[in-house]
């Protein structure tokens, strides 16, 4: 027995139908754009050994990397040595060394050089990689490894946190305030809290902020009995993570943080003589990041 659809079912299709189209042209919005690689018509692999005429003093660096030492067995179906990367070399050498008949990464855009190296580089830890901000700003594998001149085994130019803040000059710039993560003083990193080949939320180390600070902040966590509304959405909303004037990473001081929210109040026979205006907020309301006791304040909240 067929069964036919009704006119409801029918619309729902076309829905569905519908929103899958617009959410995978949204997707691609948010992913770099496919460069096919230049196709070297005719050239076949000649072995690392026909590049060492030429290229000897690139070829001494190349020897002291993880790539050189890649074992036969490690590399399955693909090529080793120089032609992994930069292709098939015979017509390279046959016409002169013409750089039209190589794949020189000088001569490729960032995505098609990150494409070579992700040929072989798959899964963790850049699964995520056409999706990363390096990506979509035309920033390449190549911008940060070396693999001709790096003989580490991540072949890294300069190392993080350098490597990061040669970029980005304005983390560096807050770095030097006052309030700061301790990177300049070497106790972590940009990769302690970012995942440089990218991730599913502004390349952190986590689905969202707060779990990125939870990891070294676990004790403002929670969940508690009395919670600051701010602090379950998103940790930035008062701190900024890179480096601030005020103290604690706070975005402003205090009170003046505090009644970007809240509404001042007056001197309170109750709890003594003061005004939102002459003193630091957590001198009442310590407890922030949320507390399990209830207020021992008439009227207050999130104190001792």
């Amino acid at each position: 027995m067929i069964k036919k659809f009704s006119p409801s079912h029918l619309y729902l299709f076309i829905g569905l139908c519908s929103m899958s189209v617009l959410i995978t042209a949204g997707c691609k919005a948010f992913l770099a754009p496919e460069e096919p690689l230049p196709i070297i018509e005719g050239a076949f692999y000649v072995g690392s050994d026909t590049c060492i005429t030429c290229h000897d003093d690139v070829y001494k660096g190349y020897k002291k990397t993880v790539h050189f030492r890649l074992h036969r067995a490690e590399l399955g179906d693909k090529t080793g040595g120089c032609e992994a990367c930069h292709g098939p070399g015979s017509k390279h050498i046959k016409d002169e060394h013409d750089a039209d008949y190589i794949l020189s990464f000088s001569r490729l855009s960032a995505n098609q050089g990150s494409q070579i190296c992700l040929s072989c580089h798959q899964g963790s830890p850049v699964m995520n990689w056409q999706a990363n901000s390096h990506s979509l700003n035309d920033v390449g594998c190549n911008n940060c490894h070396k693999s001709h001149k790096i003989a580490t085994p991540k072949m890294v130019h300069l190392g993080d946190p350098e490597i990061c803040l040669s970029c980005h000059q304005g983390k560096r710039a807050q770095l030097m305030l006052p309030s700061h993560h301790p990177i300049n003083e070497k106790k972590m990193k940009c990769g302690s809290c970012h995942e440089n080949h990218g991730s599913e939320n502004n390349n952190l180390k986590g689905e969202t902020l707060n779990d990125v600070c939870s990891e070294c902040h676990a004790e403002y966590q929670g969940p508690f009995a009395f919670e600051h509304a701010p602090v379950v959405e998103d940790c930035s909303i008062c701190h900024d993570p890179h480096g601030t004037i005020a103290n604690n990473l706070l975005k402003q001081g205090q009170p003046f943080l505090c009644l970007r929210c809240h509404i001042g109040h007056k001197e309170n026979s109750t709890t003594g003589s003061h005004g939102s205006f002459l003193t630091s907020c957590t001198q009442c309301h310590s407890q922030v990041h949320g507390s399990d006791l209830p207020s021992q304040v008439q009227g207050g909240g999130l104190t001792r």
